[in-house]
């Protein structure tokens, strides 16, 4: 054979070899496809909030929340999903400062929401005003759920006799307090103040200048009725007297007596409360119980070591000691959800005793309480006075009617302008006024 057809077969063979390793190669990736697939159906993808991963073979409940709920509802869920074979539930962690106006975004979008959390009694029948939720009255009627275990609050929360949210959180507030700064300025430990004698103490305890101040107290920028509540003195009440003297005595704080800091620091430097109490710049701290599983939380991941304790809430000087005010925190499933039997069910789970024991290794208060899960709670805390949650009275924060949350918001707005210094307390009043009413024409 001469030079040309060996090259020429060399070609040949080459050519099949080739066409060989390509078909190989085909078929490899063919398998890879069909494996990764396989895996895929199985393992499922992750969503990106939580990094949780969801399976494509089970139903997938999505769950909205605020990210301050994270450390505690995390935890059951991924309990009540190593219970389940067809559920899956999907936890969406949202910004807590901007959760509320986010999820309303989310829900005129028509985001697939099956279930999530509200702040209170308003704003779940405000959402339920809007058709945004589930009626799921017949579905507790028709359960094993003990709604005794929530104590006499519970019979408040019904909007003419239907239901549109369970329990979850309870909330109750309490004065917590930095042991250091007291003993510091010899100091006594706040027991059961009165608010003139908070304000007294608060400014004897303030200290020092500029960056390195220590503020004797700390009001959060949210939470201006609350002298009135302790009245049991709502807003769509004709005497606003009690809700008058709630910002006079907030104002005295913010602006007069330089043992706050006042509103517009808190807010154009959108102030921390968590990291300056733990950082040692509070000496006093009106809160509600979730204050607790924070610092716990911050003290496991080494973030502060805080001499912290809590005392029951100041009172009014005419009132009884040991009342404070709160509210529930709900779970609500959306009208619009495909799933509503499952998720009703997982929402036995988290508002009944299996997520309350959770939420108490956590050191937070669930809704629903038995001596077990107070033990348990008590026990995670680590302080006696922890008791306190447990036995002070306490006053509904919000009221079960549509168009309260309105009303709070617009009040709200109303002192801010109070606290800025734009407007006078009776120009403050007087406007709240003529707004309120034009809500409660609607």
């Amino acid at each position: 054979m001469n030079k040309e057809g060996i090259d020429m077969n060399k070609q040949t063979d080459n050519l099949k070899k080739l066409i060989y390793l390509m078909v190989v190669v085909f078929v490899i990736l063919l398998i890879s496809i069909h494996i990764y697939g396989t895996l895929n159906q199985t393992s499922g993808n992750k969503d990106s909030n939580t990094g949780r991963v969801e399976s494509k073979t089970k139903i997938v409940l999505d769950y909205y929340i605020w990210q301050d709920e994270e450390s505690y509802i995390l935890p059951v869920t991924e309990a009540y999903n190593a219970l389940q074979s067809s559920v899956t539930v999907c936890l969406h962690v949202i910004d807590s400062n901007k959760y509320d106006k986010e999820i309303k975004v989310l829900l005129e979008q028509d985001r697939k929401i099956d279930l999530l959390n509200t702040r209170g009694i308003s704003s779940l029948i405000q959402l339920q005003d809007e058709g945004r939720l589930l009626d799921i009255t017949e579905y507790i009627k028709n359960s094993d759920t003990e709604v005794t275990a929530y104590g006499s609050m519970f019979n408040e929360i019904a909007l003419s006799n239907r239901y549109y949210g369970m329990p979850t959180r309870s909330t109750s507030w309490i004065l917590v307090y930095n042991k250091d700064i007291f003993d510091a300025a010899g100091v006594d430990y706040p027991i059961q103040l009165t608010w003139d004698e908070y304000r007294q103490l608060a400014i004897s305890l303030t200290s020092q200048e500029d960056e390195n101040k220590i503020y004797g107290g700390y009001w959060v920028p949210w939470c201006y009725n609350f002298g009135a509540i302790l009245q049991n003195s709502y807003l769509i009440d004709d005497d606003l007297s009690y809700a008058r003297e709630s910002l006079e005595f907030l104002n005295n704080c913010y602006n007069v007596d330089g043992s706050h800091m006042s509103y517009s620091y808190i807010t154009e430097a959108a102030i921390d409360y968590r990291q300056e109490f733990e950082s040692g710049k509070i000496a006093m701290m009106p809160q509600g119980e979730w204050i607790v599983n924070m610092l716990l939380t911050d003290e496991k991941k080494g973030l502060t070591d805080v001499n912290w304790d809590i005392a029951p809430i100041p009172v009014m000087e005419s009132q009884e000691a040991d009342v404070t005010w709160g509210q529930y925190q709900f779970a609500a499933i959306t009208a619009k959800t495909d799933y509503p039997e499952e998720a009703f069910e997982f929402m036995q789970f988290l508002c009944g005793e299996e997520g309350a024991k959770i939420y108490a290794e956590y050191g937070i208060i669930h809704a629903y309480t038995n001596e077990e899960i107070k033990e348990i709670y008590l026990k995670t805390v680590g302080k006696s006075s922890a008791s306190i949650f447990f036995d002070t009275k306490k006053i509904q924060e919000q009221l079960a009617i549509s168009g309260y949350q309105e009303i709070l918001e617009t009040f709200n707005q109303c002192a801010q302008e109070y606290f800025l210094g734009n407007k006078t307390l009776d120009e403050t009043m007087q406007d709240f006024e003529i707004k309120r009413s034009k809500i409660l024409a609607k």
